[in-house]
Parts: structure tokens; C-alpha cells; sequence
């Protein structure tokens, strides 16, 4: 059974708080950032995900062990908070490896939107 994703890559977002940035205008962003290897130990893994129904842990899986690319470096923000790269980030720990490759804003760029 093929499962279609239920957000497109270009509708993907980012909210920290009351910010919210487009995913697709923060790799723009960081295009020219510099991208280091960081200790896995190193991020903040202190994710808490609201109840997901079975579709959306079986997308969620997939994205993990099947279309995570860890070519591409997780995005962080100005506190090392993960803007953009949570599955990658899961793909990394899943398959043990000891750093991920990552980019870090000095000052986090202006938010497409933020909350009231």
C-alpha cells in the first residue's frame, strides 16, 4: 500500500514558540552557512510530539528509515534548537552514528509569521 505524504516539501514549516518559518526559505537561508559535523550527543533531543495517529507514525517511520537524506545538514537556530531535520537527525540515531552534519544561524533570520 503506497501512503502519500500529507505535507509537500515546499508547504513544510518550522514553529519555535510563536515563530514560524518556511523549511523551504531556511535552506535559502543557510545556503552559505558553514556546515559542520556535530556529536549527536550534542543536539537537544527533548522532543515532545503530540499523540500521532497510526497514518501519521507510519509517515513519520517512513521519512525515518527510508527518505531521511543525511547528505543534507540539520538546520539550528541561534540556541541550537532543530529548525529543520528532526528525521534526519532520528535516521542518524536509528543507524548509530556518532555526528550529523549541521548548519547554525549566529542570529535566527525574521519569521514568516509569528503567532498572536
Amino acid at each position: 500500500m503506497k501512503i502519500k505524504p500529507w505535507i509537500s516539501p515546499e508547504d513544510q514549516c518550522c514553529t519555535l514558540g510563536r515563530h514560524t518559518w518556511s523549511v523551504p526559505r531556511l535552506f535559502e537561508l543557510t545556503r552559505n552557512l558553514p556546515v559542520m559535523e556535530l556529536p549527536i550527543n550534542a543536539v537537544c533531543v527533548a522532543y515532545s510530539y503530540e499523540k500521532l495517529m497510526l497514518r501519521e507514525m507510519v509517515m513519520h517511520m517512513k521519512a525515518v528509515v527510508n527518505d531521511a537524506d543525511l547528505s543534507l545538514p540539520i538546520i539550528l537556530d541561534e540556541d541550537g534548537e532543530v529548525m529543520d531535520g528532526r528525521h534526519r537527525l532520528m535516521k542518524a540515531m536509528l543507524t548509530g552514528a556518532e555526528t550529523i552534519k549541521a548548519v547554525r544561524f549566529e542570529e535566527n533570520p525574521t519569521p514568516d509569521r509569528v503567532a498572536d
